[in-house]
């Protein structure tokens, strides 16, 4: 083979590795992970839980008997108990319920000196998981679940799951915002995960 011959079969040669290279690179990039992009999901918001629409509350009046019972919070973020009627109660403490309920009662003349109130969970609204898992849907929430005890409860992986990390939306100041989480972070009521494919 002559010499110009070599060179231009060389040249061919690198011509083409670098084409695959450039192939192989854009094939990475291209299938790299749903939840890489995202940003970290924050920690969950430490001290008292508040409340969302769809919790089930547990409210007792002392004095005032007809007020005592199980109450639903509606998509509105309010509770509707007698006398009273309507109170907002989304993003609220129990305790800060306990004093907007307590202050409602003296304002409106229904009870007179310092009303004792109190408030507590009946049941927290539902968490969901979606996507790779053997048992999708919605699963009634725990204190202090993980993402990984819900990833349990929804069946454990698919064996096509991408396992370690997941997406969780969170309503946040009124506003879906998904971010990326480990299987170690903190799940709260209401909280829907999703489970990618994994990239083979």
């Amino acid at each position: 083979m002559s010499q110009g011959l070599k060179r231009r079969f060389t040249s061919c040669l690198s011509a083409a590795a670098l084409t695959a290279a450039l192939v192989s690179t854009s094939m990475l990039g291209g299938c790299s992970s749903p939840t890489a992009s995202m940003p970290t999901l924050a920690s969950a918001p430490a001290g008292n839980y508040r409340v969302g629409a769809g919790d089930k509350l547990h409210i007792v009046v002392q004095d005032l008997q007809s007020a005592n019972g199980d109450y639903i919070v509606e998509d509105s973020g309010a509770i509707s108990l007698p006398y009273i009627k309507q109170i907002d109660v989304v993003g609220m403490t129990y305790r800060e319920i306990e004093q907007g309920i307590a202050a409602s009662l003296l304002r409106q003349g229904i009870m007179t000196g310092d009303p004792v109130v109190n408030v507590g969970p009946v049941e927290l609204r539902p968490f969901y998981v979606v996507g790779e898992v053997n048992k999708p849907g919605q699963f009634e929430y725990r204190q202090g679940m993980t993402v990984l005890a819900a990833i349990s409860a929804a069946g454990g992986y698919t064996y096509r799951a991408q396992t370690g990390k997941v997406a969780v939306t969170r309503i946040v100041n009124g506003k879906d915002v998904t971010s990326k989480a480990d299987e170690f972070a903190t799940v709260l009521p209401g909280d829907r995960i999703r489970v990618y494919e994994r990239w083979f």
